[in-house]
C-alpha cells in the first residue's frame, strides 16, 4: 500500500513540477549545440505520422512474476493483425524482458506491415547488468534489421526510477520516495535540487555506456523513453522519446510542456493513456493508484474503500483528447499505453473487475472465465474503437 500511496503523490508532484519554468534543469549541451536536421525516413513531414500502441510481452514489475504469462506466439500473431488492420496503427512498441519474446513479436509485427520500436527492459537491474543486457538485445535487433525489418531500438525506459545507479535507493520504492521528495522541493523552490542534478548526471553517464554497446552492435536508429523528471542528453540518441501523460493540467499547459523536448530530431510520445473508471482521466499516469490489492475472495481493495464506477467512455475521451492535443503540438508519433494487460483482468462480478484500473485498450478475461482459453482472450473496449476511428482518419490524412 505504501508503494501506491507514494506513487500517487509522485504523479501530482511531477505534474506541478512540469508546469514550472525550470530551465536550469535542462542539459546544457542541448542549449549550446546547433543540430542538423535528420535526413532519414523519420524526418518530420506531418504530425503523428506514426500511430502506435505499446505491446507488452512480459515485464517483471514484481520480481519473479511476468506481466504476461504464459507467452502465446499464436495470440501475438493474432494481436498484431488486429493492431494493423482493425486499430489502424502503423507502429508498435514491443516491450519485455525476454529478448526471445521481443524477437518473436517483432517478426509477427513485421509480417503484417508494422514498424517496430524494439524495447528490451530489465527492471530492477544495476548499471553493469543493464549495459551487458542491452548489448545482447542490440545484437538480436541487428539480426532482424539485417533481414530488412523496419525497427528502432529503445535503449531504456525511465531508467532512474526502474533501475539502479542514478537515483539513490536499492528498491523501486526507495527510489520513488527519493524522487518524490526531490520533485516536491524543486516545485517549491522553482529550481532543480542538487541531488536531482547529480542523478541526471549519473543517468546520462549510464546511458552513454549503454549506447556504446548498442551502437557497436546495432546500426539502426535508437531512442530512449524518458520520464518527465529526467533531463536527458539527447545528443546520444537519434529520436527524442518521452512518456507524456496529462495529469490534470490544462490543455494549454500540456501542449506547452512538450516544447522542452523539441529538438531538430523526431519527437515521439512513447507512452500515454488512461484507466477505465470515472475520474481516471484527471489522474493520468496515476490512475491505477486507487488499486490497493486483492482480498482472499478475489475482490479488489480500493483506496478509501470505495469501488469506482467503470467508465469505458472516460478512457476513450482521454485517449481522443490526448491524440488531438499531441497532433496540435506537432509530435511525430505516439504510442497509446497499452494494448492488453492480462495481469489486471476483467470480471463481471461486482468488486472483482481489475480491468478498471488497467490502461489496456482491450479487456482480458480472467483465468476463471472460459473465454480466457480462446484466441483472442480479450474483448475490445470503447477506447479501442475510438482510437481505431482516429487512427484511420490520420492514415488518410497522412497519405
Amino acid at each position: 500500500m505504501k508503494h501506491i500511496i507514494v506513487f500517487t503523490s509522485l504523479v501530482l508532484i511531477i505534474s506541478v513540477f512540469s508546469l514550472s519554468s525550470c530551465n536550469s534543469s535542462k542539459v546544457k549541451k542541448e542549449n549550446q549545440k546547433v543540430e542538423t536536421q535528420a535526413t532519414d525516413s523519420l524526418n518530420k513531414a506531418i504530425s503523428l505520422a506514426y500511430r502506435g500502441v505499446v505491446y507488452d510481452v512480459g515485464l517483471q514489475f514484481n520480481p519473479g512474476t511476468y506481466s504476461v504469462e504464459p507467452y502465446n506466439p499464436d495470440l501475438v500473431k493474432y494481436d498484431m493483425k488486429v493492431i494493423k488492420n482493425e486499430l489502424h496503427a502503423n507502429t508498435v512498441r514491443i516491450e519485455g524482458e525476454e529478448i526471445s519474446r521481443i524477437v518473436d513479436a517483432t517478426l509477427a509485427a513485421h509480417n503484417v506491415g508494422l514498424k517496430v520500436f524494439f524495447n528490451p527492459w530489465k527492471m530492477g537491474a544495476d548499471a553493469p547488468t543493464t549495459i551487458a543486457y542491452m548489448s545482447e538485445a542490440a545484437k538480436a535487433a541487428e539480426k532482424l534489421r539485417e533481414q530488412g525489418i523496419d525497427l528502432v531500438f529503445v535503449a531504456g525506459c525511465e531508467y532512474s526510477l526502474f533501475s539502479k545507479g542514478a537515483l539513490p535507493g536499492e528498491t523501486f520504492n526507495d527510489r520513488m520516495v527519493n524522487l518524490a521528495k526531490n520533485l516536491q522541493a524543486a516545485a517549491i523552490e522553482q529550481k532543480q535540487t542538487p541531488e536531482m542534478m547529480s542523478a541526471d548526471q549519473k543517468l546520462n553517464d549510464i546511458l552513454s555506456e549503454i549506447m556504446k554497446g548498442v551502437r557497436e552492435n546495432f546500426k539502426g536508429k535508437v531512442t530512449y523513453s524518458s520520464g518527465s523528471w529526467e533531463n536527458i542528453n539527447w545528443d546520444l540518441f537519434d529520436i527524442v522519446g518521452v512518456d507524456y501523460y496529462r495529469n490534470g493540467e490544462s490543455k494549454e499547459q500540456y501542449v506547452k510542456g512538450l516544447e522542452r523536448y523539441k529538438k531538430s530530431k523526431p519527437l515521439f510520445v512513447m507512452e500515454v493513456g488512461s484507466c477505465t473508471y470515472e475520474g481516471a482521466g484527471a489522474k493520468g499516469a496515476g490512475g491505477f493508484s486507487i488499486f490497493q490489492g486483492v482480498n482472499p475472495d478475489g475482490t479488489v481493495i480500493y483506496e478509501g474503500g470505495n469501488i469506482p464506477i467503470r467508465s469505458e467512455k472516460e478512457q476513450a475521451d482521454y485517449v481522443e483528447t490526448q491524440i488531438k492535443l499531441l497532433d496540435q503540438a506537432g509530435a511525430d508519433g505516439v504510442f497509446i499505453y497499452v494494448f492488453a494487460f492480462p495481469q489486471m483482468p476483467y470480471s463481471e462480478e461486482k468488486g472483482k473487475d481489475m480491468d478498471m484500473t488497467s490502461y489496456a485498450l482491450v479487456k482480458t478475461f480472467s483465468k476463471q472465465d472460459s473465454r480466457s482459453q480462446k484466441i483472442p482472450n480479450w474483448e475490445k473496449k470503447e477506447a479501442f474503437t475510438r482510437l481505431s476511428n482516429i487512427y484511420e482518419e490520420l492514415s488518410h490524412r497522412n497519405k
